[in-house]
């Protein structure tokens, strides 16, 4: 169970006694954990010697723990995993726009003055968008834990001004179209030519 607000993961033994362990997103630590409250927080540092295996699918993927042995391959959090292919993409996709990019692309259109100020309430407007209609093209894969990902390129209009852009996301490996997927923050578009009739 990932808990990003806490900076940790936490897991349980698979056979009893149940047990929980805690490891921190900050510094890869394991601490052994307090179920008490729902909380899971860390009691006491782990054991050098303990091994952890890190089960997914029913197969052990990572080996890791506080002491340094042969064959350890550190657990690596969702999150991490999440920046690890959204800097894998910008670096196959070097013209991808990032999200604040985006968000001044849209602003900037006809339309986009009355939102652009600070104070005004923009969010139903930035995304008024043509949902359900979107098309996706597969530009990518990636691995977790043994799990395949698809990295898409998601074409979507903006209802409000009829702009056509990209959003890079992605999601596991054999669910439907259209099925809830990560975003990347990763944008592109075609620019407009400054003037139409101009010379070729």
């Amino acid at each position: 169970m990932e808990e990003s607000g806490l900076c940790r993961d936490t897991f349980c033994t698979t056979e009893g006694p149940e047990r929980y362990f805690n490891r921190s997103m900050a510094d890869g630590t394991w601490y052994t954990a307090s179920p008490a409250g729902n909380c899971c927080e860390n009691d006491c540092t782990v054991r050098a010697d303990i091994i952890f295996e890190v089960i997914a699918g029913g197969e052990v993927r990572c080996l890791d723990g506080n002491g340094d042995f042969p064959g350890k391959s550190p657990f690596m959090p969702f999150c991490e995993f999440e920046k690890a292919l959204a800097a894998d993409t910008l670096a196959a996709h070097p013209g991808l726009k990032d999200y604040h990019a985006m968000k001044e692309k849209l602003l900037s259109l006809p339309g986009g003055e009355t939102y652009a100020g600070p104070h005004s309430t923009r969010d139903n407007w930035l995304y008024a968008l043509n949902f359900g209609e979107e098309t996706e093209e597969a530009v990518g894969k990636a691995s977790w834990l043994g799990m395949e990902y698809q990295v898409l390129a998601v074409r979507y209009t903006h209802k409000p001004t009829g702009f056509t852009f990209r959003n890079y996301r992605f999601r596991r490996s054999g669910k439907a179209v259209r099925t809830s997927s990560y975003d990347l923050l990763l944008y592109d578009w075609e620019e407009e030519r400054a003037q139409k009739g101009e010379d070729r």
